[in-house]
C-alpha cells in the first residue's frame, strides 16, 4: 500500500537483498507434561495427577516453583478475576456454577536424583500483582536443593478440580465440556526477572513454556468418539460405562520432524472437550486441508519474490465439531480454516502440525472464540451466508492464534497485542483476499435482514422508556420493571427494512480503523493487560489499534519490507517468549528499515493524527492598472475590451493555494496527490521533518489546466487519521446524495411514527 513518495523515504527496504539473519530468541526452559484425569460426569469433577518434567535453561539457579491454578479465579466473589469484573462474566452476575481446583499432594525429585521430597508444606498462594489476600490463583512451593541451569527437575502432583459452569473459556454447560486452563500449570522463570506468574485477571489471559503434553482421560461412555483434544488422539479403551482415551501433542509424528524454519515443533499448553452431540466417531468430519497454490498463484508469486524462498505449506487434517443445528456448516467452517492455514502459512511461515480441530460450543456455552494449541473454539448461528463473514471471521481469526499465540508464545499477561493486535491485523487481511467487504445486515428475532438503519430508532432512558413501556426505574437500587420486552416480528413491522434501510459492505480492514477509533488516546498499546484505564482501552489497544498501526506501517515501509520484517519476528519468535523490544528489533533487522521512531511514538505512545486540505483556485485577473517598465517610468495598462468567459477563453493561468494542516502530535512523511482536469498527475510530500516544525504547509502552484482534485494519502497506506473525511478536495461536489440519505432517512421515521400512531389506536 506505499507509494512511490514513501517509499523513497525508506530505500533500504525496496533493496532486492533480503536480511536473513539467523535466529537469536533468549535462551527458553522447556515443560513437558504427563497427565491422568478422571471426570465424574455427575459432579463435573476432575481427579488428576499429572508428572511435570522441567528443565532450567534459564543461566540461573532456581530455588522455588510458582504454579497457576486458574480454576480457582471461578471459586467466589472475591478473587481478582472477579473482583476486576465486579462479580460478573460475560455481564452476568455468577451466583451459582462455582468451579475450583486444590492440589492434594506435590512432590519434587531434584537434579540431584536424591528422591522424592514432599513439598505440599511449603506452599505458599502468591499475589504478584495486587494485595488481594483472597485470590488463590498462583502458587509456590520451595524446592528441597536449587534446580541450577541446565538440570531438570521432576515434579509430581495430585490435585481436584470443580468445573464451573461455563461462562468464560472453560467448564461444562450440561453435558458439554471445555476444559482449558484445568490442571496446576507452571509459571514461566525469566532470567533476571524471576518467575512470571501473574494471576488470572480479568482482561489477561496467558503464558507458559514450550513442552510436550501426554494427557490420558477417563471419562462417561456416553463420550465416546465424540472427544477433541489438542494434539492427536493415539488410542481409546472402552472400560464398562468409562472411556479411556490418551492424546499426545505434539503427535509424535510432529516430534520427529522439524519445521519449515529447522525447528522441532512443541505446545505450551492441552485443551480438550467432548459432548454427546458432536458428530459420531469425531473424524467423520475430518477434512484435509492441502496448499491453496494453485487458487491463489499471484500470492505465491509474491511471497516468493518478497521472502526469496520456494512457499511450501504441509497438509493438515482438520476436523470440524459442529452442534447438530450447525452441521450444515461444516464445509464453511473448513474453508476459513483453509484460508487461515495458507495466508498465515505463506507469510509466517507454515502451520507445523498435522491436525487441528475446531470446534462449535454449545448454545449458552460461552467458550466461543478462544484459541488452544491445535484446537480452537469459533461460534455461528443460523441463516449466515458467506458474505457475513459470520463464521468465517470468527474461525479465520482463532485459526490464525495458532501462529501467533501457538507458535510465537509472547508474555500475554503483559502483552496481549503482539497476539491479539498482529492476529486482528492478519486475519483482516485474509478475510479481504478470500471472502472480500461484509455484508452488513440487521437482525429480529435472531434472523438477518439485509441492510442497516440509517439513523437511531427514536427512545432513551429514564422517562422516555417508562412512556414506551419498555422499563421502569424501582427505587432502592438499580433494578428495573420490564414490561414489553424486545420483540422481533413488532420491530420488523415497525422498521420496514425493505423500505428504509440501505445496503452497507464494509471491508474488514476498515472495521479495525472503526475499532481504534473507539479509543485512540487512552493508553500507550505496549500496556501490562490489568494496567489499561479500563476494557475499552484494553480491547481497543489489544485488537484493533494494534491492527490498524501495524497497517500504517505497512503503508510507510512498503509491503515488501514489512512482510520480511513480520517473518523475521515469527521466525525468532516461534517457540520463543519474545517481547515487544525483540519484536522491534527484529522487525527492523528483517525488513532493513531502521523505524525505532516509529514504534515508540505508536506503539509506547498515546499520539493521534488528523491531516486535512484545503484548496483555493482562481484565475489571476488580466493586469490593470499602472506598472513601471524597465527604464522606471510608470505607464498604465488596461483590461480587454471583454472579459474572458473564465473557462477555455481566458488568457490567464489559475493561481493554486494548497493548504495542509496537521492537528496531534504524530508526524509521518505524507504524499499529497494532484489532478488536473485533463486527467495529468502531480505529487507533492509533506515530510516527516517539515510537520515536527510546523502544524501547517502551503503549496502555491501557477496553472494553465484547473485543478479538480487533492488527495492525501491516495495509497490509503495510512488508516490512523482520525478523521478521513477531510483528506480530499474535490472542485465539484455531489449534491444529489445527501438527498437521497435524508430521503432514507424521512423514511425511515415515517415508518416508525405510523407504527406508534397505530399502537395508539
Amino acid at each position: 500500500m506505499g507509494t512511490p513518495l514513501t517509499a523513497t523515504l525508506v530505500l533500504a527496504a525496496l533493496l532486492p537483498a533480503v536480511v536473513r539473519a539467523q535466529s537469536t530468541p533468549r535462551p527458553t526452559n522447556r515443560a513437558d507434561y504427563r497427565i491422568h484425569a478422571r471426570l465424574d460426569g455427575e459432579t463435573e469433577r476432575i481427579e488428576g495427577q499429572l508428572e511435570l518434567r522441567w528443565t532450567n535453561r534459564s543461566g540461573e539457579s532456581v530455588r522455588e516453583l510458582w504454579f497457576h491454578l486458574y480454576l480457582n479465579a471461578f471459586s467466589n466473589n472475591r478473587s481478582t478475576h472477579l473482583t476486576e469484573s465486579k462479580g460478573k462474566l460475560r455481564d452476568r452476575e455468577i451466583e451459582d456454577g462455582w468451579g475450583w481446583s486444590r492440589v492434594r499432594a506435590i512432590r519434587v525429585d531434584g537434579a540431584a536424583g536424591g528422591g522424592f521430597t514432599d513439598v505440599l508444606p511449603t506452599l505458599a498462594y502468591q499475589r504478584p500483582d495486587d494485595g488481594n489476600e483472597e485470590d488463590r490463583t498462583v502458587f509456590s512451593v520451595a524446592l528441597p536443593q536449587p534446580v541450577a541451569s541446565g538440570e531438570t527437575a521432576l515434579v509430581q502432583i495430585e490435585w481436584e478440580a470443580q468445573l464451573p459452569r461455563v461462562r468464560r473459556r472453560t467448564g461444562h454447560k450440561d453435558d458439554f465440556l471445555l476444559v482449558a486452563q484445568w490442571f496446576p500449570k507452571l509459571g514461566v522463570y525469566e532470567a533476571g526477572r524471576g518467575w512470571n506468574c501473574h494471576q488470572f485477571h480479568r482482561d489477561t489471559e496467558f503464558y507458559s513454556d514450550y513442552g510436550t503434553y501426554e494427557v490420558t482421560l477417563d471419562l462417561p461412555i456416553e463420550y465416546e468418539g465424540r472427544i477433541g483434544a489438542s494434539g492427536v488422539k493415539v488410542n481409546d479403551t472402552p472400560k464398562g460405562d468409562r472411556i479411556e482415551v490418551r492424546f499426545v501433542a505434539p503427535s509424535p509424528a510432529d516430534q520427529r520432524r522439524q519445521d519449515a524454519f529447522g525447528k522441532q515443533p512443541l505446545v505450551h499448553d492441552f485443551t480438550w472437550t467432548a459432548s454427546p452431540r458432536y458428530p459420531y466417531p469425531a473424524y467423520r468430519q475430518t477434512f484435509r486441508f492441502k496448499d491453496w497454490a494453485d487458487l491463489y498463484p499471484s500470492e505465491v508469486e509474491k511471497a516468493r519474490a518478497i521472502f526469496g524462498e520456494e512457499p511450501s505449506l504441509r497438509d493438515v487434517d482438520v476436523t470440524v465439531l459442529l452442534q447438530p443445528e450447525h452441521a450444515g456448516q461444516a464445509e464453511r467452517h473448513f474453508k476459513a480454516t483453509c484460508a487461515a492455514l495458507f495466508f498465515y502459512g505463506l507469510w509466517f511461515g507454515e502451520y507445523p502440525y498435522e491436525h487441528v480441530t475446531v470446534v462449535d460450543p454449545a448454545w449458552g456455552a460461552a467458550a466461543g472464540g478462544m484459541e488452544y494449541p491445535t484446537l480452537f473454539t469459533c461460534g455461528t448461528a443460523p441463516f449466515t451466508t458467506e458474505d457475513m463473514h459470520r463464521p468465517e471471521s470468527v474461525t479465520v481469526h482463532e485459526c490464525g492464534h495458532q501462529f501467533w499465540y501457538g507458535l510465537v508464545g509472547n508474555n500475554e499477561f503483559e502483552a496481549a497485542w503482539l497476539d491479539e493486535g498482529f492476529n486482528s491485523f492478519t486475519d483482516s487481511e485474509v478475510l479481504w483476499r478470500v471472502y472480500g467487504a461484509r455484508r452488513e445486515t440487521t437482525e429480529f428475532a435472531r434472523v438477518p435482514v439485509d441492510g442497516e438503519r440509517v439513523a437511531a430508532p427514536p427512545g432513551g432512558e429514564g422517562l422516555a422508556d417508562a412512556f414506551a413501556l419498555r422499563s421502569v426505574g424501582l427505587p432502592f437500587g438499580k433494578r428495573e420493571l420490564r414490561l414489553l420486552g424486545p420483540s422481533g416480528a413488532l420491530e420488523w413491522w415497525r422498521d420496514q427494512p425493505l423500505f428504509s434501510f440501505v445496503p452497507q459492505w464494509t471491508d474488514p480492514r476498515g472495521a479495525d480503523r472503526v475499532g481504534y477509533l473507539n479509543d485512540p488516546h487512552t493508553d500507550p498499546i505496549e500496556t501490562k493487560g490489568w494496567e489499561y484505564a479500563d476494557r475499552t482501552s484494553y480491547a481497543t489497544n489489544s485488537y484493533a489499534r494494534t491492527a490498524t498501526v501495524l497497517r500504517t506501517l505497512r503503508g510507510l515501509v512498503g509491503e515488501p519490507a514489512f512482510l520480511r520484517g513480520l517473518r523475521q519476528h515469527a521466525r525468532e519468535g516461534r517457540y520463543a517468549h519474545p517481547y515487544p523490544a525483540d519484536f522491534y528489533r527484529a522487525f527492523q533487522q528483517g525488513a532493513g528499515v531502521e523505524v525505532g521512531w516509529y514504534f515508540r511514538e505508536l506503539f509506547q505512545g498515546t499520539g493521534t493524527v488528523d491531516w486535512s486540505v484545503a484548496v483555493t483556485q482562481v484565475r489571476r485577473p488580466e493586469p490593470r492598472g499602472f506598472f513601471q517598465g524597465e527604464g522606471g517610468e510608470f505607464f498604465e495598462r488596461q483590461p480587454p475590451a471583454e472579459e474572458p468567459d473564465g473557462e477555455e477563453g481566458a488568457r490567464t493561468p489559475y493561481r493554486i493555494e494548497i493548504e495542509l494542516r496537521r492537528a496531534g502530535t504524530l508526524c509521518l512523511p505524507l504524499p499529497v496527490l494532484l489532478t488536473y482536469a485533463d486527467g495529468a498527475t502531480e505529487e507533492k510530500l509533506w515530510s516527516r521533518e517539515e510537520q515536527q516544525t510546523s502544524t501547517w504547509k502551503r503549496f502555491v502552484l501557477e496553472s494553465e489546466t484547473k485543478l479538480r482534485s487533492v488527495q492525501l494519502d491516495p495509497a490509503r497506506g495510512y488508516w490512523i487519521d482520525l478523521d478521513l473525511s477531510d483528506n480530499q478536495w474535490y472542485d465539484a461536489t455531489d449534491a444529489l446524495a445527501p438527498w437521497r440519505w435524508f430521503e432514507r432517512v424521512l423514511a425511515q421515521y415515517q415508518h416508525t411514527l405510523h407504527f406508534v400512531q397505530g399502537l395508539g389506536g
